[in-house]
């Protein structure tokens, strides 16, 4: 992910500066707390901070960057009840890599350049591009197109559109499951930073295959609520701090 940001920040910078300009540290964009609880997510691991030097001509560039990660708990407790009522399974005993794409997800990124400056909107809305596609082949999502999108308002008081994409992805194990998936993706600079976030969710009910005591293997439908996941994906973009 954050390859192709610096490429593009890189490429940004070198237009803009002639000199060195110090860099300040990018605060991690967390979400409020409350609202965590509130929703039933949970932050996953510690945030990830991290400076780089670049090179541009006789100029160092210091892009510093922190992301944090959030996954839906709320909903992966909600699925293991649905396959443990319905089959006596639970999730857990399944394939790893299949949980994968039960939950929603949500991260965040804070940049700070060079002197504090603001990614020019028209790079920013390129990146952002660029980003999704990213995220996209990263998590395996297929056919990821914009789908719409949301103007809201977030915690600096800043008015931005969160714009909405839709694909789908397969499971990796040898059952045949294809879940349609959606991202909401969202930017905007402030205080001498870019903050950039980035939700995907399970966007619609999918069936899957589990063993019955008469070996015979019986198709379980779990129920996914996508508008309350989006929901929830809006209301954690207006909670970044």
């Amino acid at each position: 992910m954050k390859k192709i940001l610096l490429l593009l920040l890189i490429i940004t910078l070198g237009a803009v500066f002639s000199g060195c300009l110090e860099t300040k540290e990018a605060e991690p964009a967390f979400v409020d707390q409350v609202t965590i609880n509130t929703l039933g997510w949970e932050q996953s691991g510690y945030a990830q901070e991290d400076s780089q030097v670049h090179q541009v001509g006789d100029m160092d560039i210091v892009i510093n960057t922190a992301i944090v990660s959030y996954y839906d708990q709320a909903l992966l407790d909600d699925i293991n009840n649905q396959f443990e009522e319905k089959s006596k399974i639970p999730i857990s005993s399944t394939n790893s890599q299949d949980q994968n794409m039960f939950s929603s997800q949500f991260i965040t990124m804070r940049l700070a350049l060079p002197g504090g400056i603001s990614i020019p909107e028209s790079i920013l809305l390129g990146t952002v591009d660029t980003l999704i596609q990213e995220v996209a082949q990263e998590n395996g999502i297929k056919n990821f197109n914009e789908s719409g999108e949301e103007t809201i308002i977030v915690s600096t008081g800043s008015t931005v559109k969160a714009r909405s994409y839709e694909g789908y992805i397969e499971g990796d194990s040898d059952q045949d499951i294809k879940l349609k998936v959606r991202g909401i993706i969202a930017s905007w600079s402030g205080d001498g930073t870019t903050t950039i976030v980035v939700g995907v969710i399970p966007a619609e009910d999918f069936s899957y295959e589990v063993p019955t005591q008469t070996g015979s293997p019986t198709e379980l439908i779990i129920t996914i609520d996508e508008y309350e996941e989006y929901q929830d994906i809006l209301t954690l973009i207006k909670s970044v701090e």
